[in-house]
């Protein structure tokens, strides 16, 4: 890693750290804002979870099954904690910002919305799609009747539906914070000259008009 990139990214993880925290009870999020793209993650964690008590409900008595009926259970889990988790975090940011104003994490935040995950984090969410594919359509081979076998390929198309939602959840997911700054007035500081490496070169470049027209 880049000795640059290494250091920026420890001084934003520091200040996160020593952020200060909200005393008031306000900061509630307007309705919009507070359930934007969420609903993407809920949906994703339902569907996942109706696909593997619909598996378990009808496919054989073998570990495919399990694992089948583990992994959906897992993801469906997973992905309904993480919309309430980020609820929680949403709440917290509002009420900070209000009340301390914005920071220079915040200027980043907002630069690098849209940025793509990493490549490697997206790889293994790819393997891991794959597998749980594969172990549905082991089901799918094994299970017997007709009625069974429409069930499981049902459970099938929710789990892919679901992780559709769930990647574009993860790609859409810090956009309410450039709504909420504007609709707010927020105004961002300028971006760090030393932490311009960790944005994507032709964002980097707008960041001094970005913070000036905010």
């Amino acid at each position: 890693m880049d000795e640059r990139v290494r250091r920026a990214r420890d001084e934003v993880v520091n200040m996160v750290a020593l952020r200060p925290v909200a005393t008031s009870v306000g900061g509630e999020l307007p309705g919009g804002l507070l359930r934007r793209e969420l609903w993407l993650s809920v949906g994703s964690g339902v569907l996942d979870l109706v696909a593997a008590v619909a598996v378990v409900a009808v496919g054989p008595d073998a570990w495919f099954t399990s694992a089948a009926g583990v992994g959906l259970g897992a993801a469906g889990a997973n992905a309904i904690i993480e919309a309430f988790r980020e609820s929680r975090r949403r709440r917290a940011e509002v009420a900070r910002i209000r009340e301390h104003g914005a920071d220079e994490v915040d200027t980043l935040t907002a630069l690098r919305a849209d940025v793509p995950a990493r490549r490697w984090g997206a790889v293994v969410w790819a393997l891991c799609e794959l597998l749980l594919v594969a172990v549905l359509a082991v089901v799918l081979v094994g299970v017997e009747g007709v009625l069974a076998r429409v069930i499981v390929v049902a459970a099938l198309v929710c789990h892919l539906v679901a992780a559709v939602w769930e990647y574009r959840y993860a790609r859409r997911r810090e956009r309410w914070r450039a709504e909420f700054v504007r609709g707010e007035g927020v105004v961002l500081p300028p971006l760090p000259d030393r932490w311009r490496v960790l944005v994507p070169r032709d964002t980097a470049a707008g960041t001094g008009k970005t913070a000036e027209s905010t």
